[in-house]
């Protein structure tokens, strides 16, 4: 029996939705809307200024990660000015603003991946069996990785620097150790940035976008995109990244 995850009414008394892996009636969904606008709770602003969120604090090191929510005002900025077509973050995420001696530089997030990626469950080799939204809880999709104010092989000390970090604050946020954790690069990139850092190439998407729409995201449709490439990292051991 399928019940709402919140009120707990069963399919049977109400229309259920499938939202992110879970189940929700459409009481809850709506009491659920924040009423507010933007990209999933992602309010941007074209006004906001990088140098108001410099920190002296942090002004003697070379290269620092500041964890932020997806609602931090210049993360959404840069976010939005990079992938101006999202919906905005949903599910799982740990989001950082990338800083170089005290001056915000950049952006690097990882969120909850797709569901039931067949390459994603040979690469980690999932059970199958296991319901897709459990399996997706075992590693995450580097959703966003942009670096304004660059140098010469800054990205991948940063890339280096967030998957050990992502490793140890998943584990206390969400009470879990990744398996390891996913990204898509759409050509002309490469991923050279990632196989520098010994990520793994495991193939390519097929191509097929699905785009939510409507006031909830319940509902789905499907079109041809440009087809991506898939890398792949893996944890080695517990506690070693």
């Amino acid at each position: 029996m399928i019940v709402c995850y919140k009120c707990g009414v069963s399919d049977g008394e109400a229309k259920l939705y499938s939202t992110f892996g879970k189940y929700i009636c459409k009481e809850c969904l709506d009491k659920r809307k924040t009423g507010r606008q933007g990209h999933s709770g992602m309010i941007y602003d074209p006004n906001v200024k990088e140098e108001d969120f410099y920190d002296n604090s942090i002004a003697n090191k070379k290269l620092y990660l500041k964890q932020v929510p997806k609602s931090h005002k210049l993360f959404v900025k840069w976010f939005i000015e990079h992938y101006p077509e999202s919906k905005g973050i949903v599910g799982r995420q740990i989001n950082f603003l990338i800083y170089s001696y005290g001056k915000p530089i950049g952006i690097i997030g990882f969120a909850s991946p797709p569901l039931n990626y067949k390459k994603f469950n040979e690469f980690f080799n999932l059970d199958e069996k296991q319901k897709p939204s459990e399996n997706a809880k075992l590693f995450l999709n580097n959703n966003v990785f942009r670096i304004v104010h660059t140098e010469k092989n800054l990205g991948t000390q940063v890339l280096k620097l967030a998957r050990q970090q992502v490793y140890d604050i998943y584990k206390e946020k969400y009470n879990q150790e990744l398996l390891g954790l996913v990204t898509f690069v759409e050509p002309p990139r490469t991923g050279a940035l990632y196989k520098a850092d010994n990520w793994i190439y495991i193939g390519e998407t097929q191509g097929i976008e699905v785009k939510r729409r409507g006031d909830t995201w319940i509902e789905k449709s499907y079109m041809q995109g440009d087809k991506k490439y898939i890398y792949g990292y893996k944890y080695k051991n517990k506690n070693i990244y």
